[in-house]
């Protein structure tokens, strides 16, 4: 007897090549609540580890991560994103399965924490 099982997750990861040369590869992930949404997620942590391993000078492979518009919509008036306001907002249709996936990987990477400024000594 043969049991196949089907992952319904989508998975990604970022191929770089280091200043020295070196092909490495980095910043696994996966997704697997929402197949309409999940490839966006995806992307969105793709892009960001992209952009921030473009700045260390580093080549990326996949050009089109650094091309990406990462921008989350604004929450409703005196909100704050959270996941829930999220899927809310989702089903009722007044964002997209691409700015759902987006804020998700946005709120899962702790984006929307405040950051803090280190001191300058």
């Amino acid at each position: 007897m043969t049991l196949l099982l089907l992952c319904g997750c989508t998975r990604g990861h970022l191929d770089y090549v280091t200043p020295q040369g070196e092909h490495k590869t980095g910043c696994h992930t996966e997704y697997s609540w929402a197949p309409a949404v999940d490839h966006y997620a995806v992307d969105y942590v793709l892009a960001y580890c992209a952009k921030g391993a473009a700045a260390q000078g580093h080549q990326i492979k996949d050009l089109r991560l650094l091309q990406l518009d990462m921008t989350i919509p604004h929450a409703p008036q005196g909100q704050r994103w959270s996941h829930e306001l999220a899927a809310t907002q989702h089903k009722a249709g007044k964002i997209n399965d691409q700015q759902y996936g987006y804020i998700v990987a946005y709120l899962d990477l702790g984006l929307d924490q405040p950051q803090t400024k280190s001191k300058e000594r």
